[in-house]
């Protein structure tokens, strides 16, 4: 099967949204994945050039009744994925909790994962990138992404 090709420089297309950092938002859908939500893994396909992220409702009593029991988020025709480590000095226990998803870029005045103004556009090169509470960044640019709520 041949990769479809990728231009650079063309904005990801996306069927939701990210708010504030944390929330996923996507028709009547607004997940906090910072608290209500627990990162379960990723899946990672060179010959497809997809890549999986997986979230499950946290057991926690401050989830509302009603969330979702799970929430995923594939990107498509990925160009350039990475893996930043996480902290070792932070417990495990931060491993599986989204700190903040925003963007990624190896510019000089950048300085780790950061997020856009409601007013300001993100530049189509940037990368998107979820930050956990260890430290661990995953970065990703791909032509597009969808998620996927499980009721």
């Amino acid at each position: 099967m041949k990769s479809p090709a990728i231009d650079l420089g063309v904005r990801m297309q996306c069927d939701f949204e990210i708010s504030q950092g944390i929330y996923l938002v996507q028709s009547l859908h607004k997940l906090d994945l910072h608290n209500d939500f627990i990162f379960v893994g990723f899946d990672y396909s060179l010959e497809y050039r997809t890549l999986v992220l997986r979230w499950r409702r946290s057991p926690g009593e401050w989830v509302c009744i009603g969330t979702p029991a799970s929430v995923s988020i594939e990107f498509q025709v990925v160009s350039e994925f990475r893996f930043q480590p996480r902290d070792s000095a932070n417990p495990f226990t931060e491993d599986d909790c989204v700190n903040s998803i925003g963007y990624w870029t190896d510019e000089d005045w950048a300085d780790g994962v950061f997020e856009v103004e409601s007013n300001q556009q993100s530049d189509p090169n940037w990368l998107t990138a979820i930050e956990f509470v260890s430290g661990a960044v995953i970065a990703v640019q791909a032509a597009s992404a969808q998620a996927q709520i499980e009721l």
